[in-house]
């Protein structure tokens, strides 16, 4: 799924519809709908519930961090990234960036992304075009690497005995053949003049471009599994606070299903979807269902927590600094 600009190579062209809008409207609903299915959930078990919360103040210090460190991560990926389409950066500036585009995601329309792309393209002079094989690139990747990392932990320490072991083993390979489709192989070039085949025209011109460059690749790959890791470490602090202990590589796994969950976004911040995914998938490693859905909806509710003070206070110096930035992307088209 891909929000963001594209341009061909005369004008730019909208893709935004009426039917896009009311299908972006719906899936907003829709992860509303679920978390509200899941906190009725979590209410009916709240009375046994309650006695396992023992999330204490440095468990919360401790989440935050990690978060921190995510975005830093996070903000050098991108870095790399750009760097590999020839657009020089400022670190903290990417910082900065990557905080408030989390907490704009949570609005209609994927408005963080729209604000990513028009930041870049005013004050970094990257086009729309390039943003769009930045932003489908980057996703990829992310996928092919969580993945991966999920299936090599499940096929090592967990292997494949039970359908739930092998549904899991199915989508990380679905994901990977995927990834590797759009990362690797070949593609023929449309030659049409239709969005469509501009943006993969597009696309398949800036892979190529990164792809040369495989020392930065090599790189995003390792910061990527960096913030994997992150993502695993901060889930076993919230499973460990609601009494709960698995072996390490079932944190790792539910991390690389985080990761591919974000990635596919069909709601905003995966809000809904992720927390009924997350719940379900804990049950493979022996945790009850309303234990899963507890832990989840901690990690939501910190996570929403963080996204709005840290990612506030970005948006609002991007206000102070660049007003311009917010208002000039309301004319363009979406995705």
């Amino acid at each position: 799924m891909i929000d963001g600009f594209f341009e061909t190579p005369t004008a730019r062209m909208p893709l935004k519809t009426e039917r896009l809008s009311m299908g972006k409207w719906l899936k907003n609903i829709l992860g509303l709908v679920i978390l509200a299915l899941l906190l009725w959930y979590l209410a009916k078990h709240w009375g046994q519930l309650k006695m396992l919360l023992k999330l204490g103040s440095k468990q919360l210090v401790g989440i935050y961090c990690l978060w921190f460190l995510a975005a830093l991560v996070s903000a050098r990926v991108v870095q790399h990234l750009l760097m590999a389409l020839r657009i020089e950066t400022s670190f903290w500036d990417m910082v900065w960036l990557q905080n408030a585009t989390s907490l704009l995601n949570y609005a209609p329309m994927k408005f963080g992304t729209l604000f990513r792309a028009n930041y870049l393209k005013r004050h970094y002079g990257l086009a729309y075009t390039h943003f769009a094989t930045f932003f489908m690139y980057l996703t990829f990747l992310m996928t092919a690497t969580a993945a991966v990392a999920g299936l090599i932990v499940l096929l090592v320490i967990f292997g494949l005995k039970g359908h739930e072991n092998r549904f899991l083993a199915v989508v990380f390979a679905i994901m990977i053949i995927c990834s590797i489709l759009f990362l690797l192989v070949p593609l023929p070039v449309p030659k049409g003049q239709r969005w469509l085949s501009t943006v993969v025209r597009n696309f398949l011109s800036g892979r190529g471009q990164i792809s040369q460059a495989k020392k930065t690749v090599f790189a995003i790959v390792a910061l990527l599994a960096v913030n994997l890791l992150l993502t695993a470490v901060k889930l076993a602090v919230i499973y460990r606070s609601v009494g709960v202990k698995i072996h390490p590589g079932g944190y790792l796994i539910l991390g690389a299903l985080d990761f591919v969950v974000l990635l596919i976004g069909l709601t905003p911040g995966a809000l809904g979807i992720r927390e009924l995914v997350l719940s379900l998938a804990a049950t493979v490693f022996g945790i009850p269902l309303q234990v899963g859905v507890l832990a989840v909806m901690i990690d939501r509710a910190i996570a929403i927590s963080y996204t709005f003070a840290v990612g506030g206070i970005c948006a609002i110096w991007f206000w102070h600094k660049s007003p311009a930035d917010f208002k000039e992307q309301q004319s363009n088209s979406l995705a």
